[in-house]
């Protein structure tokens, strides 16, 4: 396989045994992963039996260095490989490098006045969170983005405090302004900063209680009148009781700040909506059996029922202003399909990914609501080998929309329900697999609310391999 050429190459430069001080360097350490992922899905486009079925198996490689470069000052760079489709020609040494792009560039300062700084290209944000993670997805694309920026960040016993400002998008050079805006690296039209300010109190046992604000500012055009400016204030309780036989998560997420031209009028638009997010799991002790798990989820994201007004009553994240920030995936078809995606909003991110409802009917969506129940039993027998099955319930919050007109339009009230079945297998910590079936029922908010609208099941089989390396010792 030629991903393995950039590790080959990586391996030989370690074999060779250079002396990394000859490069300024200290300890150097090297990392990385390759991951495989399979699927076939039928009925994403048209839910009906056409021939829009998909089959493919894509890979995604990730290599990473980490050295010291002086005194308190560490660094960091990683490159991924565009994902990859089977069946694709072999490329030639030249058009390879093309594939790789640097997600990670750079440095780490510590003990800056008791603080930490990160400042350079960097992932942000924490795995699962459903409003502020940018980094690796785990969408069926494999998308992965990055952010230039500066993270500070301190911990003390109890407190934990960090702030991050940075670049997601840039349109001008160094002499330019705003004045004179033009096409970004994301596809639209102008500069996008965004910022997080967020602290955590261990005030309770195995538990934190968390607050943030998260300001995203994004210049649309030369004109002042277009700017987007979304601040989501977040709120919330996570932690575990009896060594996490009970884990538990309850955070409420608010909208505020102006769309420039957010409404079907183009007039100014206040943000005003919200999202409550909850979760609840009971995970067993060892018996002769195995262990098992089993968790209850809840997401209620507003929704808007007249986009002609100057109100947007939608929750949203910073995905509407041009750059996923969500690792929350609420099923296999629904939260992973970019195909979906794209036949829902046009963007290719899937719609279950995190709680922003902008979709159909533009900027204002009609807002989500996610009940997920769900189970794993790991057995004795096989203690490597894991069985998990989730129902999800996806519903539209509103279900009749004034778009101007005369009366409101049945937009439909239900996105459907999904059943996934996975099994897994961890051979080693560094090296797992899993597979399974899973089936999206779409109903009206999806098909569309015309009388015999086609609605055939959505189903997917995928399997999943993932083998890392490197990085600090466990």
């Amino acid at each position: 396989m030629r991903k393995l050429m950039a590790l080959a190459i990586g391996i030989v430069a370690i074999g060779a045994g250079p002396s990394w001080a000859a490069f300024g360097l200290g300890d150097v350490k090297f990392d990385g992963s390759l991951e495989v992922n399979g699927n076939s899905a039928n009925n994403e486009t048209g839910f009906n039996g056409a021939n829009d079925n998909r089959g493919n198996t894509a890979t995604r490689v990730r290599l990473g260095m980490d050295a010291g470069i002086t005194e308190n000052v560490t660094g960091r760079i990683e490159a991924v490989r565009t994902p990859r489709l089977y069946g694709t020609a072999p490329t030639t040494v030249t058009a390879e490098e093309a594939k790789w792009t640097f997600h990670n560039a750079f440095i780490d300062i510590s003990d800056l006045w008791g603080f930490t700084a990160r400042l350079g290209r960097q992932y942000v944000g924490e795995a699962g969170d459903l409003v502020w993670h940018i980094g690796p997805k785990s969408d069926d694309s494999m998308t992965v983005n990055s952010i230039d920026g500066l993270n500070v960040s301190r911990h003390w016993d109890r407190w934990d405090l960090e702030l991050f400002t940075g670049k997601a998008a840039e349109d001008d050079t160094i002499a330019d302004t705003d004045a004179t805006n033009g096409a970004n690296p994301l596809g639209s039209t102008g500069d996008i900063n965004l910022s997080n300010i967020e602290t955590s109190l261990r005030v309770i046992p195995n538990g934190r209680v968390r607050a943030g604000l998260l300001i995203g500012d994004a210049a649309n055009s030369s004109a002042d009148n277009d700017n987007d400016h979304l601040r989501i204030f977040r709120l919330g309780v996570n932690g575990g009781v009896a060594e996490n036989v009970l884990t538990y998560r309850a955070e409420y997420l608010q909208n505020f700040g102006k769309f420039g031209n957010g409404d079907v009028n183009n007039t100014e638009t206040d943000y005003k909506g919200s999202a409550i997010d909850l979760g609840l799991a009971f995970n067993s002790h060892e018996s002769n059996a195995g262990t098992f798990g089993i968790w209850g989820n809840f997401l209620l994201a507003s929704g808007d029922d007249n986009v002609t007004d100057d109100k947007d009553k939608s929750f949203h994240d910073f995905s509407t202003l041009g750059l996923g920030t969500s690792d929350r995936y609420y099923g296999e078809i629904f939260g992973k399909s970019n195909v979906l995606g794209s036949t829902f909003n046009g963007s290719g991110r899937p719609i279950g990914q995190g709680a922003d409802t902008t979709g159909f009917f533009g900027q204002q969506g009609q807002g989500l609501e996610v009940i997920n129940i769900g189970a794993r039993f790991n057995p004795a027998f096989a203690k490597k080998t894991w069985v998990k099955l989730d129902y999800f319930l996806f519903n539209q919050v509103e279900d009749s929309v004034n778009f101007g007109g005369a009366s409101k339009v049945d937009v439909g009230s239900k996105f459907g329900d999904e059943w996934d079945l996975t099994l897994g297998y961890k051979h080693t910590d560094n090296v797992t697999f899993e597979g399974g079936y899973a089936m999206l029922n779409p109903d009206d908010a999806l098909t569309g609310t015309a009388p015999n609208a086609p609605n055939d099941a959505v189903t997917k089989l995928f399997a999943r391999a993932k083998v890392s390396w490197g990085g600090e010792e466990k």
